[in-house]
């Protein structure tokens, strides 16, 4: 999959059209049709980040498909592997996962 394909996936998926996606990046519609066209356009950096702002993902995501943040599918593993865990691991890892929230954010 590539940027565009990405972008275009991401745009459906929010359900929003391009018109909206570009008047609240700051760009034309136009320029949207350029990047998620047959074409490949490659937008600016700083395109870049508007628009994966706006869209909610990593410009990372967008532009390469990798990122650290955790997928769909991790998140249904996590869950699923929290499940066969005994009480006592679960109020145990319930903790860490406190005592680790707090921790992030006084690093902010």
């Amino acid at each position: 999959m590539d940027f565009r394909t990405r972008l275009r996936d991401q745009i459906d998926y929010l359900g929003l059209r391009d018109k909206e996606v570009a008047a609240k990046a700051g760009i034309t519609k136009r320029a949207i049709d350029t990047y998620v066209g047959a074409r490949k356009c490659m937008p600016s950096a700083d395109v870049a980040v508007r628009l994966a702002k706006v869209l909610g993902v990593s410009v990372e995501w967008l532009v390469t498909g990798e990122t650290d943040v955790p997928t769909d599918d991790d998140l249904k593993t996590l869950i699923h592997n929290f499940s066969h865990l005994s009480p006592h691991d679960k109020k145990t890892l319930l903790k860490m996962s406190f005592v680790m929230s707090d921790s992030s954010d006084t690093d902010k």
